[in-house]
């Protein structure tokens, strides 16, 4: 297989850049995927990343040693420590809600937010396309590391080595055509780039991108990048997973499930803590209300008893004030003081 001259480096960051795809040879696919019929994918954490060990059980070099992915030793989605279950468990999520919810569509479009180093993405990709039989139209990777002032050679090496695998047979006759693989470095690059375009994707994925999601509006990135119907899959840190779709008619988002991962569980979130806060919070809030309710009126009713007063004493000195005038001070100031009195 060879490159097109349409493909250009994705190091020169340009919004939308084909990617120049490796040429990975059909020996090396074969080799890798009888392997992991038999076993799993071995990794090891080399260079700051999780990725796969340069050799496969069977001695002979893997072809995807130079995919990657966070190697955080203290992140809850850390795939070589106690949390290991997760991106796997997180992986088989991902398959039963695309499966479930766009099996009907003859081809996909998918778009990685923070795709880094694509190990992850390679290992849904390639499920899909293998075992679940889904064709994949075109990919868009977004990651500041594939080109700028934070350009990674390693992460440029992984896009050209992703973009090369999905590349099988595109050439030949009754092959389908070449699946373009586009690089991006912002979401806000791609998500200008998908207006202009008219291309919105039908999976999302959001695989631990904090970072990629910091400078955006998520919800409205989310609401004009995705097709109707389309999916966002999100892994956060701690160990989070969320399902979204985008509504078919009235093109909102609605949260499909929502599960953290606690005691090696998988699980609704605690509502009764969460819902009991905010309902102490609430009653909160309505008693507080209802005191300066009380307060107010007592404050009212204080006024009011003091203007009431107020004007009985200034009822009785005008009553004292004509009688001074009919009958004379010395009566009025006798009056006065047995008043007092």
């Amino acid at each position: 297989m060879s490159s097109s001259s349409s493909y250009s480096s994705s190091s020169s960051g340009a919004a939308g850049t084909l990617v120049r795809p490796f040429l990975v040879p059909d020996d090396a696919r074969r080799e890798l995927r009888k392997a992991l019929k038999e076993h799993s994918l071995p990794l090891e954490r080399r260079h700051g990343y999780v990725r796969p060990c340069p050799l496969l059980p069977s001695g002979r070099q893997c072809i995807l040693k130079d995919l990657g992915e966070c190697g955080d030793t203290k992140c809850g989605n850390y795939r070589l420590g106690k949390y290991a279950a997760v991106r796997p468990d997180f992986l088989q999520f991902c398959v039963e809600h695309i499966k479930r919810q766009l099996h009907q569509r003859h081809e996909l479009v998918y778009c990685s937010l923070g795709s880094g180093q694509l190990l992850f993405d390679w290992e849904l990709l390639e499920r899909l396309t293998q075992k679940e039989k889904l064709r994949i139209r075109a990919i868009h990777l977004i990651d500041t590391a594939y080109g700028g002032e934070k350009f990674r050679k390693s992460a440029a090496r992984a896009q050209r080595l992703f973009a090369g695998w999905f590349q099988e047979c595109a050439w030949e006759k009754d092959g389908q055509g070449p699946c373009p693989v586009r690089s991006f470095l912002s979401a806000k690059e791609f998500q200008r780039w998908s207006s202009q375009q008219g291309e919105q994707v039908d999976i999302l994925m959001d695989c631990d991108a904090v970072s990629a999601r910091k400078p955006i509006d998520v919800d409205l990135f989310r609401q004009s990048v995705l097709s109707a119907g389309g999916l966002c899959l999100v892994l956060s840190n701690p160990a989070k997973r969320i399902c979204i779709r985008k509504s078919k008619k009235r093109k909102d988002l609605k949260e499909l499930v929502r599960q953290i991962y606690r005691n090696e569980v998988w699980q609704e979130p605690r509502e009764d803590a969460h819902g009991s806060k905010r309902r102490s919070k609430r009653s909160s809030e309505k008693r507080s209300e209802q005191r300066s309710a009380r307060s107010r009126t007592r404050e009212r009713e204080r006024h009011a008893a003091k203007g009431e007063e107020n004007l009985w004493q200034v009822g009785v000195l005008q009553e004292f004030a004509v009688l001074e005038l009919l009958y004379g001070t010395v009566l009025v100031q006798c009056s006065l003081e047995r008043w007092k009195v």
